[in-house]
């Protein structure tokens, strides 16, 4: 597994945009309604609304949102991490066709992703 982004839950996501990409020059690789994906090195940043996580005690504070892992195939990763005690917070799920989805327990409150696209 790697790092491939790290995302922020923000009140307000053009003004957050204004900031990483203007303030600190960071280049927009993509924008949609629900979020904005920033160019920040070798991993990416996404600036994500919080009203789409409204209601979710845990993953609805704004803050750092989560560490987020690309893999392959994100029932066969579940699989193994349960298998080693790890506690999930959602399982597996398609946001968007192709687009699968699962958060899970990090130490410290911190909340990891596995990311599996296949768009």
């Amino acid at each position: 597994m790697e790092i491939w982004k790290i995302a922020l839950l923000v009140d307000d996501i053009e003004t957050a945009e204004d900031f990483y990409a203007g303030l600190l020059g960071m280049e927009v690789i993509s924008r949609s309604p629900r979020s904005v994906h920033l160019n920040a090195g070798s991993v990416r940043l996404e600036l994500i609304r919080k009203e789409l996580f409204e209601g979710d005690e845990r993953l609805g504070k704004t803050g750092m949102h989560h560490l987020s892992f690309k893999v392959d195939d994100i029932e066969k990763e579940t699989k193994k991490l349960k298998a080693k005690g790890v506690q999930f917070i959602k399982e597996p799920f398609e946001i968007v066709e192709g687009l699968k989805l699962a958060f899970f327990d990090g130490l410290n409150n911190v909340n990891l992703q596995l990311f599996d696209d296949k768009r």
